[in-house]
């Protein structure tokens, strides 16, 4: 708004009212026709996951609690670094070098069983 059409407005406190419920109600349509878009874009898995290869979950059994929680939570559960630092009350980065170490003691363990 040009400051000529601001010397205009008779009563300014309503009118900033009224322009932030606009924005507010832009903002809840929006994420309305978002969810609704991602809910009419999902697809439910149809099969089940069968248990890991017997090796594959005794290397699992094998690491650190940390380390398995990290990686049930990134991969059986999918949830993105952020939430898994969130759920378990660390830090992003420990996620990352729990996640890492823990890939790279599955990957000796596994490779040896091949």
């Amino acid at each position: 708004m040009t400051s000529r059409a601001w010397r205009n407005v008779d009563n300014r406190r309503a009118y900033l009212y009224r322009a932030v419920a606009n924005e507010a109600s832009d903002l809840r349509r929006t994420s309305a026709r978002r969810r609704a878009r991602e809910a009419a874009s999902f697809v439910r898995d149809e099969y089940e996951i069968g248990d890991p290869r017997p090796e594959v979950r005794r290397a699992i059994e094998d690491l650190s609690v940390r380390q398995r929680a990290v990686v049930y939570l990134t991969y059986w559960d999918d949830l993105s670094e952020e939430s898994v630092a969130l759920h378990l009350g660390i830090a992003r980065g420990s996620v990352r070098r729990h996640l890492a170490r823990a890939r790279e003691r599955l990957r000796e363990v596994l490779h040896g069983c091949e």
